[in-house]
């Protein structure tokens, strides 16, 4: 009621601007910055369907909001950011056929243009190179090429060829480094998992410059599969500031005995490096007893050094509740010792496990047994937000930056 009482306020000084203060209109400029693009999800009581909606925020100001004025996007698929862009897929939902890109300009978000995907896609990805955008079809074993400023279809590639079990390879997240893409295919069989008989990654490298598939590679080693997380988590494949690529393997989501965790690609190398594998599966967590079966969302920073929610399936109840069991963690991982650490910062059910920065903060979406909401934590000083300080309509589901 404050924040709208004082929005209310805003829009009179800007009707009746003769008798307002200038530092009344250096206000409304702050509020209207919108500088944060929020999603929350309000899932149906059997957790595979539901609605998601995004809007644009100011900061991390502490305030609650409804999903009043919010856009919907498809279920359980947040909206991709790349620069000002905002794009949106259908994902494993497909609720609707539709590739979607808005922009923020002046505070606001403007739909630009929109195309119609193929039916039952199962679109689940985007990177960009200049006005092409590449989208995994995780449905159909394609990678789509549009021209994301005219919205046309350019050209599609089938990487049906790749498959292992199926006549399908499942692309999830990819990431271009040296004009090369690479695409995480996870393999699944049957159902949201892989073989569990076959504990392998596979990713596919496409050459940009034409277009075309140049090998896919394979590692057995670490015992991982899945690599990067197929609803939607374009940073489950990311590159630090040497331009080594890692790569969050998923595994079967816990449920197939396939231990999960972190991959590389070194800079100017087209292999995996046989030397890095982090099992996340079997490392001690520091501040809690269980250990992690796989990271559900992450966000690297610098130096090695990553933030995630993790998902310990040994605190689910029995039969399982997915609002109201409390498996999600917030944690600090570092790359470079192989070490977890939990924050202080309360556990969170399913539907809320988005984590992103806000200038110098981390940010975790949460659903608490006391709040519900974006919660902050500030690395400097170890000290967590003790409520949500943004709450939301929904489970918070993503919180990005947009400067």
């Amino acid at each position: 009621m404050i924040r709208e009482t004082k929005l209310l306020t805003l829009a009179l000084c800007s009707f009746f601007i003769s008798s307002c203060s200038s530092d009344d209109d250096n206000v409304e400029s702050i509020i209207t910055k919108n500088d944060v693009l929020i999603s929350s999800i309000l899932p149906n009581p059997d957790g595979q369907s539901g609605s998601e909606y995004m809007q644009l925020i100011n900061g991390i100001e502490p305030a609650s909001y409804t999903n009043k004025k919010a856009l919907p996007v498809g279920y359980g698929y947040p909206p991709t950011i790349i620069g000002n862009d905002i794009f949106l897929l259908p994902g494993w939902s497909m609720s609707n056929n539709l590739f979607i890109k808005y922009t923020k300009s002046n505070g606001e978000l403007n739909k630009i243009s929109s195309m119609v995907l193929p039916d039952q896609s199962g679109a689940n990805a985007i990177v960009t190179k200049g006005n092409k955008a590449y989208i995994s079809l995780s449905k159909l074993g394609k990678i789509l090429i549009v021209n994301h400023e005219k919205m046309e279809k350019i050209a599609e590639i089938d990487i049906t060829s790749y498959a292992i079990g199926d006549k399908n390879p499942d692309p999830s997240q990819m990431i271009i480094r040296d004009n090369l893409l690479y695409v995480g295919l996870n393999q699944l069989v049957g159902g949201p998992t892989p073989d569990p008989k076959r504990a392998k990654v596979d990713v596919l490298i496409i050459d940009t410059n034409n277009d075309k598939p140049i090998k896919m590679i394979t590692e057995e080693k670490s015992g991982f599969s899945m690599p990067t997380k197929p609803e939607a988590d374009p940073n489950s494949i990311f590159m630090d500031e040497h331009g080594d690529i890692y790569i969050n393997c998923i595994s079967g989501f816990g449920m197939i005995g396939h231990k999960s965790g972190f991959l590389r690609i070194k800079n100017g190398e087209t292999e995996f490096d046989d030397s890095y594998q982090f099992d996340i599966t079997n490392t001690n967590v520091e501040g809690e007893e269980k250990q992690a079966n796989y990271i559900v969302m992450l966000k690297y920073k610098e130096k090695g050094i990553v933030y995630a929610s993790g998902q310990f399936n040994a605190y689910y109840s029995d039969p399982v509740n997915y609002i109201k069991d409390r498996t999600i963690m917030a944690l600090k991982i570092d790359l470079n010792t192989k070490t977890i650490k939990k924050l202080p910062l309360p556990s969170s059910n399913n539907f809320s496990t988005g984590v992103s920065f806000y200038k110098d903060l981390v940010i975790y979406g949460l659903a608490t047994t006391k709040d519900i909401g974006f919660y902050t934590y500030d690395p400097i000083n170890n000290k967590a937000s003790d409520n949500a300080v943004i709450k939301t309509e929904g489970y918070p589901y993503s919180f990005e930056y947009i400067n």
